[in-house]
Parts: C-alpha cells; structure tokens; sequence
C-alpha cells in the first residue's frame, strides 16, 4: 500500500485564518519542506515565519503570532510537543482571538507529536495533516522523486551523470530507512532520517558536479556520511555500517551502462 502525499493546496483551500492547521507527526516524516515550497508557489516565502518551540520560545511565539494576524502572514511553530508548559497560552491565543479582525491570508501551521498535553480546543478548531513515513524502498523512491520538478533533473552542467548519481543517492536514503524495521538488526540505534538530509546531499550533489570537471567522490561521501546523515548516527558501529552502505551507492561504477544496486536479475521492485 502507498500512501498518499498529503495535498496542502486542497488543505488551505478548506482552511481559514480563525483555523490553525497541524501537521501530526510521525517518525521519519518532515513537513516543513512541503510547507516551505508550498508557501514559495503561493508568494508567501518571505512571509513565512517559524520558530521551533522549547524552553524560553512561548513569548517569542505569541508576539510572531500577534504581528502575523495583523500583517496577514504565515507562522509555522515546530514541535508543540517540547513546550508543554505554554501549551495553555496557546489555547487561550486561539480561543480568543476574534475571526472578523484577522487579516483573511493569516494562517498558523503547527507540528506537534501526539501528546496527552495538547490543548482539546486547538484540536477541535483545527484542521490535522498527517503523513505516514514511505514503506518499502519502492515507496522511499516515490516519495523522493515526487518531491523534485521535472526541470530539477536538467539544471546541472552534466545531466546524464546527475540523474544516476541522484538516483543512486534516493537509493541510499530508501535504504538507511528501510534499515529501521529490522531493530537492531538494522541499526543498533533508530534514527529519524528525513527528508531534509536527502534535500541537502542533492544540493551539495548538483553544486559539485558543476564547479568540478570530475565527479568529487570523496567530497559527497564524507559529507553525505560523517555530515548530513552521520550527523545523526552517535554509534560506532552504525557509523561504520552507514559509511559502507554508502560506499555502494557514491562510486564510479554507478555512472556505468546498466548498472544494477541489487545482486541478481537487474529488477526494482
């Protein structure tokens, strides 16, 4: 079964000012880069504050939350979860805040993990998104893919060797994840790889495929796996099992005519 991408046009559509919208969250999945290309599409990328919430950042919260309802912008506030004790000053801002004074484009956008702490009548009042983390790597491919533009494929100096090497790197982020469902088996501690680690190693990707004449192979891996996805693995063990898994799917012999990750007939499923 694959679920499908959450729509957030179709969900701002039937959304309001006076409506906060919460995205469930769930591990492994990162709504924030959805929002924030979903938020470029509608010329609000400027318009888009967020803070991610903790100790000390409930002020700091409902002062962006009053200018947004005036100026008529977007607040996004991150992990609701970690801040408990202002959870009930949230409640009070959306119990109390007046529908007809609010600018018609102001919008809050939560992220929260389920919590016993979160407040009934934000949940109430609310609109709730949740998107279930890919299952099988045919699903992790999927998802990655649908995420990127068309012309994203074409946009770097060498198109042919960044599409395989692009390929070959959503491989490597289906793999790390999938790796979850075995235990310790998989990894002896469970990481939370998102998608913002797979978004940053394509950056880094396209950027150096076009200021180097070759392809910088130790460059991408040390960055891919001491960096981006190493810096969230904190055993030794799963750091040296990252970096050999890695080393199968960031080399030379990728860019060859034909080449298969998996050993066998050379078929995806």
């Amino acid at each position: 079964v694959i679920a499908p991408r959450f729509d957030l046009p179709s969900v701002y559509r039937d959304s309001s000012a006076a409506t906060p919208l919460i995205f469930v969250l769930s591990p492994g999945a990162d709504p924030g880069s959805d929002l924030y290309k979903f938020a470029v599409e509608m010329r609000f990328g400027k318009k888009l504050a967020s803070i991610s919430l903790g100790r000390g950042q409930g002020e700091r919260a409902e002062t962006m939350i009053n200018e947004a309802m005036e100026r008529g912008t977007w607040v996004l506030l991150e992990n609701c979860h970690l801040a408990t004790s202002w959870l009930p000053e949230l409640e009070r801002i959306v119990a109390t805040w007046d529908p007809v004074k609010l600018h018609r484009d102001f919008r809050l956008w939560l992220t929260s993990m389920p919590s016993a702490a979160f407040p009934v009548l934000v949940l109430q009042e609310s609109i709730k998104i949740t998107q279930e983390p890919p299952r099988g790597l045919r699903s992790n491919l999927l998802r990655s893919y649908l995420s990127m533009e068309e012309s994203y494929l074409e946009q770097a100096k060498s198109p042919a060797v960044f599409r395989k090497l692009l390929f070959s790197l959503c491989f490597f982020h289906g793999i790390v994840q999938e790796r979850r469902k075995f235990g310790a088996l998989g990894w002896n501690i469970a990481y939370e790889f998102t998608m913002g680690d797979l978004e940053i190693c394509m950056r880094q990707l396209a950027m150096f495929l076009d200021q180097y004449e070759t392809v910088p192979y130790d460059v991408l891996v040390f960055l891919a796996g001491q960096v981006n996805y190493g810096g969230r693995v904190t055993d030794d063990w799963d750091r040296r099992t990252l970096m050999t898994i890695l080393g199968d799917y960031y080399r030379p012999a990728v860019l060859t005519p034909g080449h298969c990750f998996l050993a066998g007939e050379p078929v995806y499923v």
